[in-house]
């Protein structure tokens, strides 16, 4: 198959990755040999050993997968061929294999050591493409292999295997964007994935089939989920896909002109994810499933999202999270732009009928003490700014594509086994949390939003050992009658039910945000403090680390993501007492995913505005009045620079209920209006159904 050819289904070129032509095939033959020939010399380059086995173990398989035998083959069996390729990652050998840039470092010095684990770790991204017959990027893997140890042998190790590295990016880069949009927009590029969540629903052993790892949590996930009833997985289903078709109302958005939606979910959730899939196609939208990838390429074009299997080593992920400083350079960037682009083009139409993402989370996986890695490069200076003007670029050229105020998004989240031993109880409290009634919470929404929309202001202040203390400015309203500052969330983008949310004016928005612990995306903080002036962060710090210079490097990575601040881009205050009781009842509250969390008392989101890109869109609440605090001061510079508008990133940062004091509404004088809480209880008249699964935390039920 050549770049002529081309596809039966949609009349276009099919990507060159999909070829596999007789000099391919002669030139794999030829390297693979030598690779297994090389590393059988008792002289051969440290990892080049260990690398050449993964090699192996992949190969052989992707070919038992695709014979007869795999078709009798338990899942037990199964594993045991996979164990052979990811056992690199397992935590124990971990410590001694060359995926690890510690080990590297020990044999190629701090300098070099990233490279060389890096082709490791590039390696085994090629094995999902392997397993459905994509030969291509294992090939270039095992020659870029090939040529660094090549190098090694000859030159000893210098700036030679950097640049090697940097070529097989900028070479390839144009065939694996082609491939990588093909397989999360073509109908073609989706089959196989979900022919596999298909199998995968009735047998767990299908899941090795996905060519990435599987945990033990996904497989427990799986064997719990075949003991419920099929009722209870159609609810979840539903509750699923119709946050996701509700938000188009909530939004306003004409879903008659969408055919296609994206599916985010974790192995082990099959039987869900293929009954949503269902649902999905009844409701007119065509369902996309794609595997995480995180190949080199991907990672520089910001890519590497989809579907995938909890990790089975948070620090290797943790080692290998900026792969892409070691090469990105400014002619690596200009030719990501320009191939992304040429790699979208072609799917146009196909772009313009996507609705979004339906994303399905998971929660409870252990918290992990980060070791950070003088090998392992940092996002700083001149590989900061490169790497935040390429993820704004590659958002604008989305934009051009994909509508930002014609698509919308839900995301749901589950347990994982790991939470603990009282996991079953929280998988089905969880989904009672996901399924509370809509109406119910938008009524008593609007109590609070009645109240905080006749205030110029809000104050946010912590007890005990919290010790935030925040005053937010709200927009003025022009015309109440029509208008509102918050709006009135229910469960459809983000699910469960239970906030109602502002984009804060920034001026005179100041004061201390502290958190004692807050887990956000998987990842705990430790006394997380940020301190604002003007809507802007001026100070920040956590205890992650034993220095102050591994905790800003932390925090410059996670919450501040490389840019020199960021403004406060949402204020809402969390509903779902239910959720809340949940977390503290089981001894779970501090690793609750922040799309629980943010439910469970007030929070503040930095970075970008939850209106990102569409301040334009008019939005309403239920009761139609407009909510105008759709920007503030820096997403309004969208006007004169796109550039300073946007800082592409939106994290939320919640107080609990039990860190809570109060908050407060203020008029323009400094007056207390009312407040919305006192000593962690709603006392706005109306709300009172929010405090009974507070006081029953109290009486012990």
């Amino acid at each position: 198959m050549t770049r002529s050819n081309r596809s039966k289904a949609d009349g276009k070129a099919a990507p060159a990755m999909l070829g596999w032509s007789r000099d391919e095939k002669e030139r794999f033959t030829l390297v693979f040999s030598g690779l297994k020939a090389a590393a059988k010399r008792s002289d051969a380059p440290a990892g080049l050993a260990e690398f050449t086995a993964i090699a192996t173990a992949m190969d052989n398989l992707a070919k038992t997968a695709g014979s007869d035998a795999w078709k009798t083959m338990s899942a037990a069996e199964r594993a045991m061929l996979a164990e052979k390729v990811f056992a690199g990652i397992r935590e124990d050998n971990y410590k001694t294999s060359f995926l690890n840039p510690d080990v590297s470092a020990k044999e190629y010095g701090n300098a070099y050591a990233q490279v060389i684990s890096i082709l490791g770790t590039e390696l085994l991204q090629t094995l999902p493409y392997l397993m459905r017959g994509i030969r291509k990027p294992f090939l270039y893997a095992c020659e870029l292999i090939a040529e660094v140890f090549g190098h090694i042998e000859k030159d000893g190790v210098d700036r030679g295997i950097k640049q090697s590295l940097y070529y097989y990016v900028h070479d390839y880069f144009r065939e694996y964007a082609e491939l990588r949009v093909y397989e999360k927009y073509s109908h073609e590029g989706v089959a196989y994935v979900e022919n596999v969540i298909r199998r995968a629903a009735e047998d767990e052993g299908a899941m090795y089939e996905y060519g990435l790892p599987v945990s033990e949590d996904a497989l427990a996930i799986h064997r719990f989920l075949a003991k419920l009833p099929q009722a209870q997985i159609d609810e979840m289903a539903k509750t699923f896909v119709n946050g996701f078709c509700d938000s188009f109302e909530t939004m306003r958005i004409d879903r008659t002109k969408k055919n296609s939606v994206s599916l985010d979910t974790f192995f082990g959730f099959e039987r869900v994810t293929a009954k949503a899939m269902d649902i999905f196609r009844e409701e007119g939208l065509e369902p996309r499933c794609y595997l995480q990838n995180a190949l080199m390429v991907n990672r520089c074009s910001f890519q590497a999202n989809g579907m995938a299997g909890n990790s089975i080593n948070r620090q290797y992920g943790y080692d290998h999270r900026n792969d892409n400083l070691t090469v990105l350079q400014r002619p690596l960037l200009e030719e990501c732009m320009t191939a992304l682009k040429e790699a979208l083009e072609p799917y146009r139409s196909e772009l313009a009928g996507y609705a979004g993402p339906a994303v399905q989370e998971i929660f409870g996986t252990p918290d992990i003490a980060f070791v950070n890695k003088r090998a392992v490069p940092v996002a700083k200076g001149r590989s900061g700014d490169f790497v935040r003007e390429l993820q704004g670029r590659v958002v604008s050229l989305v934009r051009e594509y994909i509508d930002p105020t014609q698509r919308t998004f839900t995301i749901i989240a589950y347990p994982v086994p790991a939470i603990g031993d009282r996991f079953e109880d929280v998988f089905r409290e969880t989904i009672r949390c996901n399924t509370l009634s809509n109406a119910e919470y938008k009524k008593i929404h609007q109590k609070i939003i009645d109240v905080l929309d006749r205030g110029a202001y809000v104050t946010v202040k912590g007890c005990g050992a919290n010790e935030t203390d925040m005053k937010v400015m709200l927009h003025t309203l022009s015309d109440p009658a029509t208008q509102t500052n918050f709006e009135n969330c229910g469960a459809d983008v983000n699910i469960p039910v239970g906030e109602v949310f502002t984009s804060p004016v920034l001026k005179g928005t100041e004061g201390t945000l502290h958190v004692t612990n807050v887990c956000i995306d998987g990842t705990s903080y430790k006394n997380l403090r940020l301190t604002f002036s003007d809507g802007m962060i001026k100070t920040y710090s956590c205890e992650n680390f034993a220095t102050e210079a591994e905790n800003k490097t932390f925090l410059d990575e996670t919450i501040i993501n490389n840019h020199e601040t960021l403004p406060i881009g949402e204020f809402a205050i969390g509903t779902n007492t239910v959720a809340y009781a949940m977390g503290i009842r089981y001894d779970v509250q501090e690793k609750l995913p922040i799309l629980i969390a943010e439910k469970t008392g007030p929070h503040f989101a930095v970075g970008d505005t939850c209106y990102s890109h569409s301040e334009d869109h008019a939005v309403y609440n239920p009761d139609g009045k407009e909510i105008i605090a759709r920007e503030n001061e820096v997403s309004a510079l969208r006007a004169t620079d796109e550039t300073k508008a946007y800082m592409n990133c939106h994290t939320d940062i919640t107080i609990p209920f039990d860190e809570l004091g109060s908050i407060s509404v203020h008029d323009a004088k400094g007056k207390v209006i009312a407040d919305i809480i006192r000593n962690g209880r709603f006392v706005i008249p109306g709300t009172e159904e929010l405090n009974k699964p507070l006081e029953e935390l109290a009486a012990g039920k």
